[in-house]
This record gives structure tokens, sequence and C-alpha cells, in this order.
């Protein structure tokens, strides 16, 4: 029998739109983490926030990217879309990085782009990510056998920052679970008991982390350090890279799952906040040069710890909406999204 519905009459499937929604305040949280990190040795308050926000950001926006690499292949297309869209983007924020370095501090520039300057790294890793992605889909149990890689990379103390391999091999776990995760996770939404569940939990670290204080590790999470630069033995080692990818896999799914917004984003500030999302590349490639600029000033030691902190979030977020304003984006778009010059130029 066929169907009597005409391909007009069709529905759309709706937009996902928590997802640009969940990647715009991930992108907050990473210039947050990022500005308060120029006062943490001031502030106590500017460590408790560090420490909580660096234990789940990045692997949000990991396991974000797995999702939209999803359909991704093996293919001239796929290379392409790396080049386009990381790895020029990165070569030109490495030498304006160069620039303003030399500029402000008066650092020659090394010239070096297999080691990114300030913030750069996750450009080199996405890329890595989404040209591996293929591959281990098409592989029998990708994720155990990332898992595997990610454990053997911590006993190399070579591989550091070098093409960012240490955390390239770190996240590729979170990254090859990320299309099975948010697709259970747009469902686990829609229970009122999971995002209740998550934000006591979000809560109670949150909480840990305050008491702790300066003695919570933060080291493990950035997924740099080898073993050894983190003292620890092999199978320890192992055995706390498992443990912090565990935790920061559960905290990344109570974190998309707690955050408000529904399909079609229906109000003006969720619509707003879906498509700030869709250009997360602006603020995360200018608040860097912004925050050497600011580094190179006596700010950061001005006045009361606490509320300097406080302003340095204040201003984070001023600079994650001024990096979506249209104007700003005409301006940087030759460099931050450089394929889109080449079209308009064709």
């Amino acid at each position: 029998m066929q169907s009597t519905t005409s391909p007009s009459q069709t529905v759309k499937p709706e937009r996902q739109t928590w997802i640009d929604q969940a990647r715009w305040v991930a992108i907050v949280l990473v210039v947050i983490g990022h500005a308060v990190g120029e006062v943490r040795s001031e502030s106590g308050l500017a460590i408790v926030i560090s420490n909580f926000v660096y234990t789940f950001h990045i692997p949000v926006f990991v396991i974000l990217a797995g999702w939209g690499a999803r359909r991704a292949e093996a293919n001239g297309k796929n290379l392409a879309k790396i080049w386009w869209q990381l790895l020029l983007p990165y070569l030109v924020f490495q030498v304006v990085a160069f620039a303003v370095n030399w500029l402000v501090e008066g650092k020659d520039p090394s010239w070096s782009f297999t080691n990114q300057t300030f913030g750069l790294w996750f450009l080199v890793a996405l890329a890595g990510w989404r040209f591996l992605g293929p591959w281990f889909r098409g592989l029998r149990g990708a994720v155990p056998l990332s898992l595997v890689l990610a454990l053997l990379a911590g006993l190399s103390p070579n591989i550091g920052s070098w093409l960012s391999i240490s955390r390239i091999l770190f996240f590729l776990p979170l990254f090859l679970l990320g299309p099975w995760l948010v697709d259970h996770i747009s469902a686990w939404r829609k229970s009122i008991v999971w995002r209740v569940i998550s934000a006591i939990y979000l809560l109670a670290l949150a909480t840990a982390i305050l008491l702790l204080g300066k003695d919570f590790w933060r080291d493990p999470f950035l997924g740099k350090s080898s073993y050894d630069d983190l003292g620890q033995g092999s199978f320890s080692g192992m055995a706390v890279r498992l443990g912090v990818l565990a935790l920061a896999a559960v905290t990344a799914t109570a974190f998309l799952l707690v955050l408000p917004g529904s399909p079609g984003a229906p109000s003006r500030t969720g619509q707003w906040i879906a498509t700030a999302g869709q250009h997360t590349m602006y603020p995360y490639l200018l608040h860097l040069q912004v925050l050497t600029l600011v580094g190179a000033t006596t700010w950061k030691t001005l006045g009361n710890p606490t509320l300097t902190t406080c302003l340095f979030v204040l201003g984070a977020i001023a600079v994650c909406l001024a990096a979506e304003l249209k104007v700003v984006r005409t301006v940087f778009m030759p460099l931050v999204e450089p394929q889109k010059l080449s079209t308009v130029l064709r």
C-alpha cells in the first residue's frame, strides 16, 4: 500500500537546539575558566571556580563534537573541512599569538606550529579527533580500544603538547562516545527525575571542590600530563586516568541534563543562545588574545582578590557577548572562518 503523504507534507525533525545552547554555555564556561585562571594565585574563589569548571567543560565540548561529527567519513571532503575549519584558523591564530606576545610581552616568536600557544591546543586536538573518528567507527569495540590507547598514552613523558597527541588520545574515548551519549541525553532530558539527580550531583561535586580548595587535584583532568609528571606509577596512573575519564563523562552528562531548553528554542532568549552556540569559534579564539593583553597589565593584583575574581567572571561573559555581535563576526570572519572568505572570493 502506497503512502498518501506527499513530500510537501513530510514533517522535518525538530532541531535539537538545546545542543547549540549547551555549546554556548560551555564556551562561556571555558572563557570564565581561563579568565579566573589569571588570578588563581591570589584568589581562593578563583581556584574553586576554575577547578569546578575544568572537571567537565572540555569533556562537554568533546562529547558534543563527537556527536556533531557522527556522519563524517574518511574521505577528501572530511579532510577539506578539517583544513578549512580547524587547521587553517589554528595556523592563523598561532601567528596572531606570536605577534601579540611579541608586542605586549616582548617575547620572540618561536615559529613552532607543533606546540600550541595558550588555548589553541583544542583546534589541533579537534582536527585529530575528526580525522580519527571515521576510522574508529568502522572498528568493533572502538570505544574500549580508544580507552586502552588513552591509558597507554599516559606512559609517555614525551608527547605532552606536541601536536596535542596526549590530549587527543586522552579525550578520544569521549569523542567516540559522543553520538551514543548525546542521543541518550536527548531522551533522558525528558525525565524530571534524571534532571533533579543531575542537579544534586553537580551541587555535591561543587561542594566537595569548595571544601577541598587548593587540595583539589586538577592536573589529571587536563589530559596532558604523563603518569611520571603526576607522580604516579604506571598502574596507579592508569587507575587515576580511568577514574578521571569516568568522572568527566558523568559530570558532562549531568551538566547537559540540567541545562534548560527544549527542541526548537521557542523563546527569543533560547533562540539567541542557540544561534550563538553555532558561532562558538569567535569567543573561543578572540578571548585568548584579550587575556594575553589583560595578563600584561596589573589589573589582577588591584583590590580585593574575591572582588577581582567576580569582575573577571563578568568580563569573561562580556567578551563572549561582544564576540557574538554581527559587526565583530564580520570583521574577524576572514581569520576565524576562512572557508567563508574563500567562498565569497570565488
